[in-house]
């Protein structure tokens, strides 16, 4: 067995009048919200702009597809992906986009 010299001093730092609670561990009661995103992915794909009948930008980086308004600068964002995202199709209807 591996000599674990800290072990000692570890097992010796816990403050004064602390008390362990249930909740030590557990994960915390808030979620993050995606506000923003910065950033495109261009270096390993291409033709993955565009925009779409209704003059909004469609695009994509990491796992997240994009739609800007350029208008008012704002952005909804399509996360079920659970890798990037690599291609991006519109259909010619210019609604219906597909990533895959």
């Amino acid at each position: 067995m591996a000599v674990k010299p800290w072990k000692g001093t570890q097992d010796r730092m816990v403050p004064s009048g602390f008390k362990a609670s249930k909740l030590d561990g557990a994960a915390p009661d808030s979620t993050l919200t995606l506000e923003y995103v910065f950033g495109y992915r261009c270096h390993d794909s291409r033709s993955n702009l565009r925009y779409n009948s209704d003059g909004k930008v469609v695009y994509h980086t990491a796992g997240v597809g994009i739609v800007l308004d350029p208008a008012t600068n704002t952005q909804k964002h399509y996360m079920s992906h659970n890798d990037d995202i690599l291609s991006m199709a519109l259909a010619p209807d210019g609604k219906t986009i597909a990533t895959g």
